[in-house]
C-alpha cells in the first residue's frame, strides 16, 4: 500500500516513538521520528512532512518551541501536541503557537489516528493547487506572500494569505467565519467576527481593484468570485 502522506514525530521515549511508528506505518503512512525538538527541526526542513506530531515535554528543544520555529516557515502544515500532561496542553493553547491539535496520550490508538487524519484533511482544504492565484489584473504568490500587477505591489500578512488561500480553495462558495477561523488557527489565530472582517478590507485594499472579487456574504461569511 501507498503511503498517504508522510507524518514527523518528534518523542524522547525510545518504545513510545517506536509504538508509533509501528502504528502509523501499520496504516500505510510514511513515518520519520525525531528524539528532541532540535532533530525534529533539522528533519522537518530537510523533508517538508505533511504532518508533524510533537511531544511537548522533550530535551534539547521543547515541543511548544519546535513548533514556534516550524510556523515561522510553514503556516500551514498540520502540528499536533501529544502530552502526558494535560496542564502542558493549557500552556500550548494558551501561548497561541499554532498548533491545530493536541491529545491526551492516554487516549486510544484510533483516535489518535482520527485526529491527525482530520487535520490532513483541514489542510488539504485550505491549500490552493498552486502556489500563484491569478485575480483580476494581480497576481499573488503564496509562497513569497507578495501581490503584483495592476499597479499593485504589496506583501501580504500571513493572515491575509491563509484568508486569501481559503477562499481561493473553491471559488463561488461562501466559507463561514468558522470556517475561516479554523483556516487562520494555522499561526495561533485567536479572534472573532471583527477580526476577521478587519483582515478583509486590509487585503481588498491591497489587492485594488482586484480586491472587489472578495465579497462580504453579511452575517454569514466571505468568498471569492472571479
Amino acid at each position: 500500500m501507498a503511503p498517504r502522506a508522510e507524518i514527523l514525530i518528534a518523542e524522547d521515549e525510545p518504545a513510545a516513538r517506536r509504538g508509533f511508528r509501528v502504528l502509523f506505518e501499520g496504516e500505510g503512512y510514511a513515518v520519520r521520528t525525531a528524539r528532541d525538538g532540535e532533530e525534529a527541526l533539522a528533519k522537518f526542513k530537510e523533508h517538508r512532512p505533511d504532518a508533524v506530531l510533537l511531544d511537548v515535554m522533550m530535551p534539547k528543544m521543547n515541543g511548544i518551541a519546535a513548533c514556534a520555529e516550524i510556523r515561522k516557515s510553514d503556516p500551514l502544515v498540520p502540528i499536533l501536541f501529544f502530552t502526558a500532561m494535560p496542564s502542558d496542553v493549557g500552556a500550548v493553547r494558551a501561548l497561541g503557537l499554532g498548533a491545530d491539535d493536541y491529545i491526551d496520550k492516554a487516549k486510544s490508538p484510533e483516535e489518535l489516528l482520527a485526529r491527525v487524519a482530520a487535520a490532513l484533511r483541514r489542510a488539504s482544504a485550505v491549500r490552493p493547487r498552486a502556489d500563484v492565484l491569478a485575480l483580476g489584473g494581480v497576481t499573488i504568490d503564496f509562497a513569497t506572500m507578495t501581490a503584483s500587477g495592476d499597479g499593485i505591489s504589496e506583501e501580504l500578512t500571513k493572515s491575509e494569505s491563509l484568508f486569501l488561500r481559503l477562499l481561493a480553495s473553491e471559488c463561488g462558495r461562501c466559507f463561514s467565519f468558522d470556517e475561516i477561523f479554523a483556516a487562520l488557527r494555522g499561526e495561533g489565530y485567536i479572534g472573532d467576527d471583527n477580526a476577521v472582517r478587519c483582515i478583509a478590507k486590509r487585503l481588498k485594499a491591497k489587492l485594488g481593484r482586484a480586491g472587489e472579487l472578495i465579497v462580504n456574504s453579511r452575517g454569514v461569511g466571505y468568498k471569492l468570485v472571479k
